[in-house]
């Protein structure tokens, strides 16, 4: 993660500290893991991933069958059978994420997930089963999920998901638990984010102010110090819920022995006692500029807007408009700024998935004395952007790469896993992936201009260049 995520396009760019962030989706509405509704969901369900492939490529999945099984305290389990793979891949989601710590005990999340992870890799005699095993555990908490993934050999499948189940369904953690897990964090603390995301924890202070996503994803060693194992059992309990949870199984496995297993462990976990309150929130109408002096010997330029969230209906334009502006080498920033202006080493956007309120930043990693010109280039590209629309051509190419991305991202067992899993907690349903790509496909020029209007005003700007000097490139 996320970010764990990843999940995300943005991983393709060399940011990815910097740019990545879990995957998405939300706390906004009630606990409930399926989308809200007057009326009761089944427990049982099965649809058919359809084929949604474009240009006449076909998924991999396509056709194959989605098992939708919810326990009595709510838990869901989904299975995706792929009997001519011979791995077997665990995805289990919990709805919540950073934005559900509080501001002075961050590291609630990354803390449990290790102690999960613990639980699994460690049998009784201390042994390693991920390396007795040839196994593949990782875990990370973005704004809105806390995630542990496993892929394991078909063979060692069922071994894996006892671990799994047992480890999330144990009871609280000991002392002697937490004690381990917090020196293990603590010892990796700064080996990853680095500038870019200190930089980004700036952006996300200044953008969003007095709403929860302000938090930042990454480890607090200072407040980490402080959770006692009392304070961790009491947001374990209230938080990593039945009924906010979704384990996904993807591969080859036998379906109905799978399931009993979930039962016999998962059916002791209780639902939350509580609900999760919606927090209304807007930009603040005003454009704010933070300047800062960094230590190192190139500049940074963050420039970011507000954005739809992952249900509105002006999502899949928003993602058109953050493609051509800055996804890949053939978007318009990277073009203007790094072929034909030479002002940029690295040059990119992000539009993170998320249920509540997002957000559209672009950066730039420049010289010192080319922040200014910088900064005024990509405000010019997106005044373009606004003014002008995109063309026949540049709107088709652009929805071609977003597709193709999309579609990428969910080629291997584990993608696939992790998107349905999602897909359950964010309630866009089973069928969101062919939904989305027939949603992008039905963008049109006169979208564009519209959500571009609409969103790309204000934006929260950030520039940090080497201090003790005077610029005058403005």
């Amino acid at each position: 993660m996320a970010e764990f995520l990843r999940t995300d396009i943005v991983r393709r760019f060399l940011l990815g500290a910097f740019l990545s962030c879990t995957l998405t989706a939300g706390v906004w509405g009630e606990s409930l893991p399926y989308p809200v509704s007057n009326s009761k969901p089944e427990l049982s369900k099965t649809y058919t991933i359809g084929n949604y492939g474009l240009s006449g490529s076909n998924s991999l999945f396509a056709g194959s069958l989605v098992n939708r099984n919810v326990l009595s305290n709510g838990f869901v389990c989904l299975t995706l059978e792929i009997p001519e793979k011979n791995l077997v891949c665990f995805e289990y989601l919990v709805r919540c994420g950073v934005s559900q710590e509080s501001s002075n005990l961050q590291g609630f999340n990354n803390l449990v997930l290790k102690l999960l992870s613990d639980r699994i890799t460690a049998d009784a005699e201390n042994d390693d089963v991920v390396e007795i095993t040839g196994s593949v555990v990782e875990d990370g908490a973005s704004q809105d999920f806390s995630r542990i993934s496993i892929v394991t050999s078909a063979s060692n499948g069922p071994f894996m998901l006892r671990r799994l189940c047992r480890a999330i369904s144990q009871g609280d953690f000991s002392t002697e638990e937490v004690e381990k897990a917090r020196k293990s964090i603590l010892g990796k603390t700064g080996e990853s984010g680095g500038t870019s995301g200190r930089l980004y924890d700036i952006f996300l202070s200044s953008f969003y102010r007095l709403h929860p996503y302000k938090r930042s994803v990454q480890n607090v060693p200072v407040i980490l110090k402080r959770l006692t194992a009392e304070e961790v059992n009491a947001y374990y309990r209230a938080n990593f819920t039945s009924d906010r949870s979704v384990l996904t199984i993807a591969g080859k496995f036998n379906a109905k022995s799978m399931l009993e297993t979930v039962k016999e462990n998962c059916q002791k976990l209780r639902p939350a006692s509580e609900k999760i309150l919606e927090v209304q929130w807007e930009p603040q109408a005003v454009e704010k500029e933070v300047y800062l002096y960094s230590q190192s010997e190139l500049a940074w330029v963050l420039v970011g807007y507000q954005a739809p969230e992952l249900q509105s209906a002006d999502y899949p334009a928003m993602q058109v408009i953050y493609g051509a502006l800055g996804a890949g080498l053939s978007s318009r920033l990277w073009t203007e700024l790094r072929e034909n202006r030479g002002l940029a080493y690295e040059v990119g956007a992000r539009y993170p998935d998320l249920v509540g309120p997002s957000h559209l930043l672009c950066h730039v990693i420049t010289k010192p004395t080319s922040a200014g010109v910088a900064r005024r280039r990509i405000l010019a590209e997106i005044e373009r952007l606004k003014k002008e629309g995109m063309s026949r051509e540049e709107l088709a190419e652009t929805k071609e790469k977003l597709a193709g991305a999309y579609l990428a991202e969910r080629e291997s067992l584990s993608g696939r896993a992790l998107h349905l899993s999602m897909a359950e907690l964010s309630g866009a349903g089973g069928e969101s992936d062919a939904s989305y790509l027939k949603n992008l496909q039905a963008v049109t020029a006169e979208d564009i201009k519209r959500v571009a209007d609409k969103y790309l005003r204000e934006p929260t700007i950030i520039i940090a260049r080497p201090g003790g000097r005077l610029y005058w490139d403005w």
